[in-house]
């Protein structure tokens, strides 16, 4: 499916302005930019094209999910670049993209000779890509969901694949987790002995479908507030982007600290209109849905409904009934 032009865009968008509004109604309590007022809301939908118009231009083909932290990481942006086509949205991302841009445009050592450095490596063309404009973390000005709607459907349309990264603090809850999982991983290794020969290397082990699962549920189950915010009681931009891949048929590979999806042969053609459905199908404006929403990402991230959930969620567990007592002996129930 070709990325729609502006007029098509536009249409669609205006459409959905009014769910856009009922199910996200604390941005019509920006005090200054309301899009309850039908006089900024067409710059909103515009800010939003631009983004889901650049989507189309990202050199990399892929999309960086995460944490606000992450448009914050010096080494991220260096790496992958932000968007920025609206202007960018945190002071402290400025600062960052600004250093980046300083390290991508330093001219870099080539190979050591005798172990003195080397001359600066070629660059025939002379080019350095920019840290903003098309790269591949969200920094938006402008930002509302119409926009970050637009990032996640103009990227599975180009279709991109996307990743979950994970920023400092959060790889340290990843090492916590394998140092808790080494006897699950000693078991692992008794099991494969025998097919392997031997003793099978942690290498090995830490690189099979069965331990990535575990530390990734593990992970999730430490660090809930990535997909929940219980200080406000809702649901973090990371669920909804994470759901709209679902919906947009994408697969998940669950990698060394870092997730990857990629879309799936014949997956649908993916549209704002399918996107907002979707999540009105599963409540996702409604705090009381907390449960089902966490269905639906842990379905989607580890194939099992309570892998990823709240203890307050998950099924109560099946109790046997207790049999009355007649005459001081218990009464079978059949």
């Amino acid at each position: 499916m070709p990325h729609l032009q502006w007029n098509a865009f536009k249409r669609e968008v205006e459409g959905l302005t009014a769910i856009y509004r009922q199910d996200n109604r604390w941005v019509g309590w920006w005090r200054h930019a309301s899009w309850d007022n039908d006089c900024v809301m067409p710059a909103y939908i515009r800010a939003a094209f631009r983004l889901y118009e650049a989507t189309a231009r990202n050199e990399l083909e892929f999309v960086v999910l995460g944490g606000t932290s992450i448009r914050m990481a010096r080494d991220l942006i260096f790496s992958f670049g932000i968007t920025g086509v609206n202007g960018i949205q945190d002071r402290a991302t400025v600062v960052a993209a600004r250093e980046a841009q300083v390290d991508r445009e330093a001219p870099r050592p080539g190979a050591a000779v005798n172990g003195a450095p080397g001359a600066p490596a070629a660059n025939p063309d002379n080019r350095v890509v920019p840290v903003t404009g098309v790269g591949s973390i969200l920094s938006e000005d402008r930002w509302t969901p119409i926009l970050n709607d637009a990032l996640i459907v103009g990227s599975a349309t180009a279709q991109h694949d996307f990743v979950i990264a994970l920023d400092r603090y959060e790889q340290g809850i990843w090492r916590e987790c394998e140092v808790t999982l080494r006897p699950e991983l000693e078991r692992m290794r008794a099991r494969y002995a025998h097919a392997f020969g031997g003793r099978p290397p942690d290498a090995f082990l830490k690189n099979t479908e069965e331990y990535r699962h575990m530390v990734w549920q593990r992970f999730f189950s430490w660090n809930l507030g990535m997909f929940w915010d219980s200080r406000f009681n809702n649901p973090r931009v990371l669920t909804r982007e994470l759901l709209g891949l679902a919906m947009f048929g994408y697969e998940v590979k669950l990698g060394d600290k870092q997730i990857g999806f990629r879309p799936r042969i014949n997956a649908p053609d993916p549209t704002f209109t399918d996107y907002v459905n979707g999540l009105r199908i599963l409540r996702f404006q409604d705090n009381r849905a907390r449960a089902r929403i966490m269905r639906a990402i842990s379905t989607f991230l580890l194939g099992n409904r309570y892998a990823i959930s709240f203890r307050a969620d998950r099924p109560a567990p099946a109790v046997a009934p207790v049999p009355p007592i007649v005459g001081g002996q218990p009464i079978q129930l059949v």
